[in-house]
């Protein structure tokens, strides 16, 4: 049986990743600073081994006779972008050493190009992506639009808050999806040494995206100007919202890249808000 390690395996976007893995018939095992709380979260069927991204050392002992390693980080300031993704994607081939083994993945971002590197995010995938290239370890790197399980991180007591105008269409995905897609490339040993674009079937700008999930919710809309958004997040010290601003300016400014080459996944956001209870 083939030996999956996760690193980030608990988050919104790493913990259907694990699922789907485990159901598909592979061995997961899930690296956490806390194996206990990470149990506690996934439940049982999984292997869980104590680890670090930041430590090396530790991260040696929990990819022992590892086939395949999946990197599920994020961050949400330049400082935890870089050490998430460069530092991160580092240690992990230090860990390796001169070990080869069947596929080293990660999740980048369907903006992870040079001419969007005004983002620190999208300039520290990227460069995260590089290092898995020149390590010459079989890699694959996925690179998926807006994921609509961030939606209702947009909520705000009883109202959705949309910031700046926001009108350029993204194609969403779901997290299922993208679980998928991940397993179904990790299975085929002739999917490696790529970047894998994944947009959804139908171009909706967040505009009209928070205005559909807030009358689902039957929640009230307030539009909140870019700048003061980041004005607010500055005041509180809260680097999320600022990111956040600072993410919509940039879509606002160049939409999303076209790439002829793309997965196109198939749940429209009817689809997943249909799915939703109403609460």
């Amino acid at each position: 049986m083939t030996t999956v390690s996760i690193i980030g395996g608990t988050g919104m976007l790493g913990a259907p990743v694990a699922h789907q893995l485990l159901n598909d018939g592979f061995s997961v095992r899930i690296l956490s600073r806390s194996p206990e709380k990470a149990q506690a979260q996934l439940g049982e069927g999984f292997s869980y081994a104590q680890a670090d991204i930041m430590d090396v050392e530790s991260l040696k002992v929990a990819l022992a006779n590892t086939d395949m390693v999946h990197i599920n980080v994020s961050g949400h300031d330049r400082k935890s972008y870089y050490t998430q993704h460069v530092v991160g994607a580092e240690n992990v081939l230090a860990a390796l050493g001169n070990r080869t083994i069947d596929c080293i993945s990660m999740i980048s971002s369907a903006s992870a190009y040079p001419e969007f590197n005004d983002r620190w995010d999208n300039r520290y995938k990227l460069e995260a992506e590089e290092k898995l290239k020149a390590s010459h370890q079989p890699y694959l790197a996925f690179l998926p639009s807006w994921f609509m399980e961030t939606l209702p991180l947009f909520q705000q007591d009883e109202k959705m808050v949309r910031i700046g105008p926001s009108t350029k269409p993204i194609h969403w995905v779901t997290a299922a999806e993208y679980a998928q897609i991940v397993s179904q490339s990790l299975q085929d040993p002739n999917c490696r040494n790529q970047r894998i674009s994944i947009y959804g079937p139908e171009g909706i700008a967040m505009k009209e995206a928070v205005e559909r999930y807030a009358q689902h919710h039957q929640l009230g809309v307030k539009t909140l100007p870019t700048w003061m958004a980041k004005c607010f997040g500055r005041i509180a010290r809260d680097a999320v919202l600022v990111d956040v601003a600072d993410l919509m300016q940039h879509y606002d400014r160049t939409g999303e890249k076209h790439v002829p080459n793309t997965i196109r996944t198939q749940i429209t956001l009817s689809d997943w808000l249909a799915e939703r209870p109403v609460t």
